[in-house]
């Protein structure tokens, strides 16, 4: 597992060569590049985010796993905010 920010795909943007996607960050919806995934996630699935770019998809325990490595290295979830989805 790389270690990136975790987000939920929310829905894929039709058109730019469909790569962009809109995922769910800590209660903010953002535009994300998914074109390094071997295929297009479906709205619900979890990622994880590095430079604005999905790089690896996971799952719940895994985007609990990420950021709880961000934690670690100083970024207190009170700063993130809570997981999307019913995460802590």
């Amino acid at each position: 597992m790389c270690l990136g920010i975790p987000g939920r795909v929310v829905e894929l943007v039709p058109g730019f060569g469909d790569q962009l996607a809109v995922v769910e960050v800590a209660g903010a919806a953002r535009k994300v590049n998914i074109g390094l995934l071997d295929q297009a996630p479906p709205p619900g699935q979890w990622v994880l985010i590095h430079m604005g770019f999905a790089v690896e998809l996971t799952d719940a325990a895994g985007a609990e796993r990420a950021m709880n490595g961000l934690e670690l290295m100083g970024r207190a979830r009170d700063d993130a905010g809570p997981l999307p989805g019913g995460g802590p």
